[in-house]
C-alpha cells in the first residue's frame, strides 16, 4: 500500500465534503462534524499545496531547504531505495499551508485568487482557535459557519483543480450547488469577520506597544 500527497489531500477534502453536508441535515450534536469538517479542509488544502510545490521541486516543501539537501546528499550516499530523506534526518519538517502558499506565489510564480487566499486563510483561523483555543457557538452561528465552509471547499477546489491534473476524478460528486447570491453573501460576510479580527488584533497590538513604552519611560504606573 501507497500514500502521496495527491491522494491523501483528495481524501481529506473528500472528507471534509462529507462532514459539511451532512450538518445540514444534523440539528444537535454535530459538533464532531463540524471539528471534522474545518480540520480535513484545512489538511486536505495544505497536503494539495505542497503536492504542488512538489512538482516543481521535492525540496520546496521542507521548511529548510539547506538541511533537506544535506540528508539528500546522505540519502544517495547510502544508496538504499528502501530509506527517504527522514531516514537521513528526523528533524526534517515540511511547510504548513501559510508558508506553501506565500511559496507557490513567489517562488513557483502562481497567483494565488484573492477569493481562495481569503477563504483558505478564514478556514485557517477556525482550524487553530478549534486546536488550540476554545470555539462557542450558537446555532445560528453554526448554521453560519458551515455555510461558510461551503464557499471556501469551493473555493479551494476550483483553484486547486486548475493546478492538479485528474483532481476532478479524486473528489468527483463532491461538489455544492450555490447559488451566485449565496456565493456573494457568505464571501462578503466571512471577509467582513477576517477584517473585524484584523482590527481587533491591530488595537491590541497598539495598546500593547503603548504599554511597553510606558514601562521604558517609567511611567507604567500613570
Amino acid at each position: 500500500m501507497r500514500f502521496n500527497l495527491k491522494a491523501n489531500g483528495a481524501d481529506s477534502l473528500k472528507s471534509a465534503f462529507e462532514n459539511i453536508e451532512k450538518l445540514n441535515d444534523i440539528m444537535e450534536g454535530g459538533e464532531h462534524r463540524l471539528k471534522d469538517a474545518v480540520i480535513f479542509l484545512n489538511h486536505g488544502v495544505e497536503l494539495l499545496l505542497k503536492y504542488i510545490l512538489r512538482l516543481r521541486s521535492n525540496a520546496l516543501i521542507f521548511e529548510n531547504i539547506d538541511q533537506y539537501l544535506k540528508a539528500k546528499e546522505a540519502l544517495k550516499k547510502r544508496n538504499d531505495s528502501s530509506k527517504t530523506v527522514f531516514d537521513m534526518d528526523q528533524k526534517l519538517r515540511t511547510v504548513g499551508l501559510l508558508e506553501a502558499i506565500k511559496r507557490i506565489e513567489y517562488l513557483c510564480d502562481i497567483d494565488i485568487p484573492k477569493e481562495f487566499n481569503d477563504t483558505i486563510l478564514y478556514v485557517n483561523k477556525i482550524r487553530n482557535n478549534i486546536m488550540h483555543y476554545q470555539v462557542d457557538l450558537t446555532d445560528e452561528e453554526t448554521i453560519l459557519l458551515v455555510s461558510k465552509l461551503q464557499v471556501c471547499y469551493e473555493e479551494a477546489v476550483k483553484f486547486l483543480e486548475t493546478q492538479i491534473d485528474d483532481l476532478e476524478d479524486y473528489i468527483q460528486d463532491s461538489r455544492f450547488e450555490l447559488t451566485y447570491e449565496e456565493y456573494q453573501e457568505q464571501h462578503a460576510e466571512m471577509w467582513a469577520e477576517m477584517h473585524m479580527e484584523d482590527m481587533i488584533e491591530e488595537a491590541m497590538r497598539e495598546e500593547y506597544e503603548e504599554e511597553l513604552e510606558k514601562m521604558e519611560r517609567g511611567t507604567w504606573y500613570t
